[in-house]
């Protein structure tokens, strides 16, 4: 049995912006996304390494787009 999830608040125009200029380090947006699949953190830690960027430019560098992540992502194999 699935259960239902009520979506999230969608956000207003300001926080999107925000959150568009927002920049971690590799372990600083595993944190920040909660990212659990370790194949996902590897790649993120080898994509981006020590540098700080946007979660556009990381998305870029992984070739992968993390919106509604935390979740699996399809074509990383779990290690």
């Amino acid at each position: 049995m699935t259960e239902e999830r009520d979506p999230p608040p969608k956000l207003s125009r300001q926080q999107l912006r925000a959150q568009a200029r927002e920049k971690h380090d590799a372990e600083g947006w595993i944190a920040a996304l909660e990212i659990q699949d370790r194949a996902l953190q590897q790649a993120i830690r080898t994509a981006i390494g020590p540098r700080q960027v946007t979660r556009a430019a990381l998305e870029a560098a992984i070739g992968v787009s993390l919106v509604g992540t935390p979740r699996t992502i399809r074509g990383l194999r779990k290690t």
